[in-house]
């Protein structure tokens, strides 16, 4: 069971051309293309005639032309032609999805249309921004999205996992504020006068010891926002406010798949306190490791589960984050089950 209404990441802007993209979100199979006048669109992957896959069609300037029986699907899936027939029944259609296009990403709902808010999209505007040269990825895990989150929940990880990315030997001891808010958590967390991690240190060309800032939100159900960085140590004031920082806005975009599978976008704009823009690349190669190690350790737990499926976890007090989390989720999925089955309810009609 996943979130319905919520926006997530289908893909990207690039990826979405006029060759039918098919891609499964929330156990949904989506056929995502662009029409001849360049709006990205999702719709059901299946014809609502024999139930081929649109993907395997073709786009026309009416719309998406089904390859078994040639009928075409407007924007929205309206079908508006069936060969060989010039009447369409009004009920000839197949399901759209609320799809924007923002920031070089392509946001869908899935869930009731009435409640897409686009104000709700998170604003992830530094992705390409001028100033900000960013490093993009995606992954394909093999795991439930929620272990996933946990993991980005919890970064006294970084020091075992990530010893030649993201190690930062002071964060099993650094407990992060936690602040919840109506649309998630919010963590902030500062260590003075540290190491900095091999990332970091290699992106900023620091040389030695740091004021290390962590400035962390994830946004219901499934989207990870982290502003961090590094400055040279000294002073009282807060790090992010000092010339000569690292800043790295940082956004983990998870589309559940299947509850076997997972969409991970990431998105890494960078601001240097140098003129080596070519940096880079070399940030984005340190992430895409990073998170090569995460995957490592994260499917392999995947698989344990699956042989263990009865077996609890044990919590302890670096837990506390995702546990707060996973809560604010099941919160969320038990008002979709109880609006569902109040949708569901007929009434009955009682005679004397």
């Amino acid at each position: 069971m996943f979130v319905k209404n919520a926006w997530y990441v289908a893909g990207t802007a690039a990826e979405c051309t006029q060759q039918p993209l098919a891609r499964t979100l929330l156990n949904e199979k989506v056929v995502l293309f662009r029409t001849a006048e360049g709006k990205a669109v999702a719709l059901e992957d299946r014809c609502c005639h024999r139930l081929a896959p649109l993907s395997l069609g073709d786009v026309e300037a009416a719309g998406i032309r089904c390859r078994y029986h040639g009928m075409v699907f407007n924007a929205s899936g309206q079908c508006v032609e069936i060969p060989g027939q010039d009447q369409i029944p009004p009920g000839m259609c197949v399901r759209g999805f609320p799809l924007v296009e923002r920031h070089n990403l392509l946001w869908i709902w899935m869930g009731d249309p009435a409640r897409a808010n686009a104000d709700e999209i998170v604003d992830v505007h530094w992705n390409g921004a001028p100033g900000w040269p960013t490093a993009t990825g995606y992954i394909h895990y093999q795991a439930h999205y929620q272990l996933i989150a946990d993991n980005l929940l919890d970064f006294t990880h970084l020091t075992f996992v990530h010893r030649t990315t993201l190690a930062n030997n002071a964060f099993p001891n650094a407990r992060p504020e936690i602040v919840p808010f109506e649309r998630g958590i919010r963590l902030n967390r500062v260590i003075r006068d540290c190491d900095a991690s091999p990332l970091h240190g290699m992106a900023g060309k620091f040389t030695g010891k740091v004021d290390f800032w962590n400035r962390q939100a994830w946004w219901l159900p499934s989207i990870f926002e982290n502003w961090a960085g590094s400055v040279p140590a000294g002073g009282e004031d807060e790090p992010h406010e000092r010339a000569g920082a690292l800043h790295l806005r940082h956004f983990s975009l998870l589309t559940p798949e299947t509850e076997q599978s997972t969409h991970y976008f990431w998105v890494q704009p960078c601001q240097f306190p140098h003129d080596d823009l070519s940096m880079i690349e070399k940030v984005g190669q340190g992430i895409a490791t990073a998170f090569a190690e995460d995957r490592w350790i994260i499917e392999a737990q995947q698989q344990v589960i699956n042989s263990n499926p009865d077996v609890k976890t044990k919590a302890v007090r670096s837990d506390a984050a995702l546990g707060r989390v996973r809560y604010m989720v099941d919160r969320l999925l038990e008002q979709e089950a109880a609006e569902a089955a109040e949708t569901r309810t007929i009434p009955i009609a009682r005679t004397a």
